[in-house]
Order: structure tokens, then C-alpha cells, then sequence
């Protein structure tokens, strides 16, 4: 945990970022698979992959904090409402397809991920608005570097 805490708050947000993308496929991927018996690896990755999630962004929130201004709650609020849209093609499936999907695992996984997501939102939007620190290395894309 401390290492999270020493590295740029830029990075941390990004660690964030694929952190509830990776954590978000697995009730989505055991929803659908609707396996009588899940695989064991499956929900030990999961429960692995859910705590560096809920620690990573716990650090967000802790380093984030004090940067928060009006313009980052103003993208966290845009990005609530594209997460709210959800809800409706939630529903939608839940009508198409009924018993093909885990419903129990689905609704469970994506609920604690959508309200720890929509509650550091502002805080996410701060750390990766953040500038990296001198010297750090070029952003994600190949080639790319900020000004």
C-alpha cells in the first residue's frame, strides 16, 4: 500500500482505471456463463482483483481530496450520468434474457463496483487531470507526448 501512495497521483488514477475495468469483467463474465459450479480461480482472482480495486481508489480519495475543484465534480457528474444510463439496457437484458443470466452475480458485482466508482468519481477526474511529475515518461500512447 505505501508504494501506491509514492507514485504519481496521474498514475494511481490510471491504476484505477484498469483496475474497474478488470474488476468489472468478472460479474459480467460470470453472469453470463451462468455456471452451476464457478470455477474456484475465478472468484479468488475476483476477490484479489476487488481489493486492489477498493485499495487503489481508497488511496485516490486520500491523495485526491484536496485537489478536487468545481471542474472535476462537473466531469464526475457527466460521467455519473453515462453510468446511470446503464441502469435501462440492465433492465432491457433482464426482460431479453432472463434465466440465461446470472442475475444474483451480475446485480451484485456491478452494484458495489458502480457506487464505489460514481463516489470517487470527483476524485478519479482530479488524479487524472493531474500533471506528472518532471521527468516522468510519456502518456500510454506509443509515440505521444503531452505538452
Amino acid at each position: 500500500m505505501l508504494h501506491v501512495l509514492a507514485m504519481s497521483l496521474r498514475a494511481l488514477g490510471r491504476i484505477c482505471v484498469a483496475l474497474f475495468a478488470l474488476s468489472t469483467a468478472f460479474p459480467i463474465v460470470a453472469g453470463v456463463l451462468n455456471l452451476s459450479r464457478p470455477s474456484r480461480w475465478m472468484g479468488i482472482a475476483d476477490v484479489v482483483v476487488a481489493t486492489l480495486l477498493f485499495c487503489s481508489t481508497a488511496a485516490a480519495w486520500v491523495r485526491g481530496r484536496n485537489v478536487v475543484s468545481d471542474r472535476h465534480r462537473l466531469v464526475a457528474f457527466r460521467a455519473t450520468q453515462m453510468v446511470i444510463a446503464v441502469i435501462p439496457a440492465l433492465l432491457a437484458a433482464y426482460f431479453l434474457l432472463g434465466p440465461r443470466i446470472d442475475w444474483s452475480v451480475l446485480v451484485i458485482g456491478l452494484a458495489w463496483r458502480a457506487w464505489l466508482l460514481l463516489y470517487t468519481f470527483p476524485f478519479l477526474a482530479a488524479s487524472l487531470a493531474a500533471a506528472d511529475p518532471p521527468g516522468a515518461a510519456p502518456g500510454p500512447i506509443a509515440g505521444h507526448v503531452r505538452p
